[in-house]
């Protein structure tokens, strides 16, 4: 179909515009969730408190950064 080829363009053209930030993203929230398993499991603390910290982690990361952006869209 048409629009799946519009769709598939309109696709690459935003993980091209947002390709720097994805990687950033996925690499802070990596590191976040790999340096607090250390601490949790250093400190001896039961495993379930690693759960809800490394979802408020990635949860206060989202609101603090902000979102990625659309191919022509200003900085």
């Amino acid at each position: 179909m048409a629009g799946d080829d519009g769709a598939a363009r309109g696709l690459v053209g935003f993980l091209a515009a947002n390709r720097r930030r994805i990687l950033v993203d996925v690499l802070a929230i990596a590191v976040w969730v790999v340096l607090l398993l250390g601490v949790v499991t250093r400190l001896g603390w039961p495993r379930w408190v690693y759960y809800p910290l490394a979802f408020a982690g990635a949860v206060a990361y989202t609101f603090a950064v902000g979102s990625w952006r659309r191919p022509g869209e200003g900085e």
